[in-house]
């Protein structure tokens, strides 16, 4: 405890121990002319007593006192006083040979001067021992920061000699790597480093000690490595280090810090590993082509050795061999082998326990542990830890993956929670691709049915050989099932039925539709029908095929027509449906007349009754009767191509005498899609 004295002046303390009372009165004035503050004490005992009351600057000390003489007081001092602020201590004594002197210097005392005392010389004594100790406390008090910074960093500070041997380190060393500081020092600090790691490290540290002289600019090194830990793991240092060099530029070994990134580099490997998997995972078709590759990715990124991938067969109850990795295709050969020829029942062995658990389950040493199956050929090839973990996807389990190393690893929560994530990830993937496969599966079935339906339907159509009239056709069904029908037949040897039919939508109901229409019509099973009169048939139809909720966009165009060969007149009904094209040739160019009639779409409403109309076919003329998929093409530009477009075709068709294949070809190729999205239907009667 400081004096109350001292602490309201800053002026150093002195105390003077001394049983002669007339040299403490010359001592004591002496010193107060230069502003010092004076405590005095007669003896060794009530020295000691009032420094460890005080603390004072410095100390004049009698060599020869009562109760306790100054030699001993002084051992004592320096017994009591801080190691760090040692106090300096002045023997004043009367005895001037030189074993009193050595003796005072063995005790601890940092000056002497003999009596009778000369104040000149007592005051430059004085004034050089407190700046001495003043410059001392600062430089200890400066060390003794720097070794307390040092020793709470949470980075390592180390030193190495030019032989690599650890030459300094702080306690953060071993609150990093487990390994005492003591243990450590003297030791080669290539001793620390993971094996692949140590010609790396090598190889900088020499780039370092060949920098053999301090120059303007001092190579220096900053890089990553992986070091040991006492318990078997692994960790991840970042290394700053630089030359060290002696006052008088003699290299002298390397010092610098080392911070743990472990967690840091960790998550960097999850994130990249995760990444990698997602990747493979989106641009693969099928598990059988990702797994590898995930198993690959996740091994290399957590430095584990070989893995494989379960997957449970439910009608046999056992888990099969899908994939596997290793890194040396003809070391692991013989394991690959076994593997490839066995199974795990729900509880047996690694793969089978966590399945039966559904949880994840560390191995540390393989070779002791009851659960692996494999220890034999697994010993050959030096694995010593594995872990596996389940792949769900919901409650529902899927399989199991297992992890190898040769190197003893001890159980990481952290590596386990990341599996858990990817097998979450890979167990999405596997039911995605299974309803993906299923999809297909009906996706094809249902293609394949349409098209037997498509086919049915185009066997339906008449066929223009069977009949005594030049009549062309030309019918392509789109992409999807269609609605579009056609016929002609003949109601008796003069008078022959042409009708076209294009049922709302797609799919099989509306193929139903058109088919019904067709088999009602050409059967004549029409009740109350006049099917030589056009409007008698649609009022009749319409009757029939009306629209309603649980039918929904149940209607359909029609144009229908009856055409007397003997005297070619046409009455005909159009519903909704596109005109028919009368194209009529003369002398100078074609005309065109469009048959058609102001009738609504067959379904729509009820209790209609529809109209119709009569045309003279001219001789050569040509009659085209055709469905709105013939013209609503879509272009390159983005428009329709339209029905215009279609009537100045049909003109150059006629003028150039082409045939109806050449109007459908070039139809095709206006369709920027390259596939007609609704079905083309196309007849041409020539009227001779």
């Amino acid at each position: 405890m400081e004096s109350s004295l001292y602490m309201e002046n800053n002026s150093p303390l002195i105390l003077i121990a001394d049983d002669d009372k007339s040299t403490r009165i010359v001592l004591k004035l002496i010193l107060q002319q230069d502003g010092y503050q004076i405590l005095e004490v007669e003896n060794g005992e009530q020295c000691l007593s009032t420094y460890k009351q005080y603390q004072p600057d410095m100390v004049l000390l009698d060599a020869m006192m009562p109760v306790m003489d100054g030699f001993t007081c002084c051992e004592k001092l320096q017994n009591i006083s801080s190691d760090l602020f040692p106090v300096p201590v002045l023997m004043i004594t009367g005895l001037d040979d030189k074993e009193s002197v050595d003796k005072a210097f063995t005790v601890g005392a940092t000056d002497y001067i003999t009596k009778p005392i000369h104040p000149p010389v007592l005051r430059q004594r004085l004034r050089r021992m407190l700046k001495a100790h003043a410059a001392e406390k600062a430089l200890r008090e400066s060390e003794y920061k720097y070794r307390s910074v040092v020793n709470n960093l949470k980075e390592v500070i180390f030193q190495i000699n030019l032989e690599g041997e650890l030459t300094f380190l702080n306690p953060a060393w071993q609150k990093i790597t487990g390994f005492s500081v003591q243990e450590s020092l003297g030791s080669n600090f290539v001793d620390f480093i993971h094996p692949s790691d140590r010609q790396w490290y090598l190889g900088y540290n020499r780039i370092l000690i060949n920098s053999n002289s301090i120059q303007k600019y001092t190579p220096d090194c900053c890089y990553q490595l992986r070091y040991l830990h006492d318990n078997g793991s692994i960790g991840w240092f970042e290394i700053y280090a630089c030359p060290m060099f002696t006052p008088d530029n003699k290299l002298i070994g390397i010092s610098g810090t080392l911070n743990d990134i472990t967690e840091i580099k960790r998550q960097e490997l999850y994130q990249k590993a995760e990444y990698n998997i997602t990747r493979v995972l989106a641009e693969s078709d099928n598990l059988q082509e990702a797994t590898p590759k995930i198993i690959r990715s996740i091994c290399q990124s957590i430095d584990w050795e070989m893995g494989e991938l379960w997957s449970i067969n439910y009608q046999k109850n056992v888990l099969e061999p899908i994939a596997n990795w290793y890194p040396s295709v003809k070391e692991f050969a013989d394991f690959h082998k076994l593997t490839q020829t066995i199974t795990f029942q729900p509880g047996i062995g690694l793969p089978g326990i966590v399945w039966d658990k559904n949880e994840p389950l560390w191995i540390d040493n393989l070779m002791t542990d009851a659960h692996w199956q494999r220890v034999e050929i697994a010993e050959q090839i030096g694995l010593k830890s594995g872990f596996a973990v389940p792949i769900n996807s919901g409650e529902e389990k899927l399989g199991v993956m297992t992890f190898f190393s040769r190197e003893t690893k001890h159980y990481d929560t952290d590596l386990l929670h990341f599996m858990v994530t990817v097998c979450s990830q890979i167990g999405q993937f596997i039911k995605r691709k299974q309803a993906e496969e299923e999809s297909q599966c009906r996706t094809s079935m249902l293609q394949s049915e349409l098209e037997q339906a498509a086919k049915y339907v185009a066997s339906l159509l008449p066929n223009p050989t069977n009949i005594a009239v030049d009549i062309e056709q030309q019918f392509i069904p789109s992409s999807q099932l269609g609605g579009d029908i056609f016929d002609y037949y003949w109601l008796d040897e003069n008078h022959l039925v042409l009708y076209l039919v294009d049922v709302a939508g797609h799919g099989v109901r509306s193929a139903l539709l058109s088919v019904s229409i067709l088999n009602l019509l050409r059967t004549q099973s029409l009740s109350n029908t006049d099917f030589y009169q056009p409007a008698s048939v649609l009022t009749e139809l319409n009757k029939v095929f009306q629209m309603d909720e649980e039918n929904g966009d149940n209607y359909f165009t029609i144009w229908y027509g009856v055409y007397n060969t003997s005297t070619k007149k046409i009455v005909y009904s159009c519903a909704g449906h596109p005109p028919a094209i009368l194209l009529i040739p003369s002398a100078t160019e074609l005309s065109v007349q469009q048959l058609s009639t102001d009738n609504i779409a067959i379904g729509l409403l009820p209790d209609i009754d529809f109209c119709q109309d009569t045309f003279i076919l001219p001789d050569d003329s040509k009659l085209y009767i055709f469905s709105d998929g013939v013209y609503e093409v879509n272009q390159d530009n983005g428009k329709i191509w339209g029905l215009d477009a279609f009537m100045e075709l049909l003109k150059h068709h006629q003028s150039h005498n082409s045939t109806l294949e050449n109007v459908l070809k070039y139809i095709q190729n206006l369709n920027h899609k390259g596939v007609l999205e609704d079905d083309f239907s196309l007849l041409q009667l020539n009227v001779k």
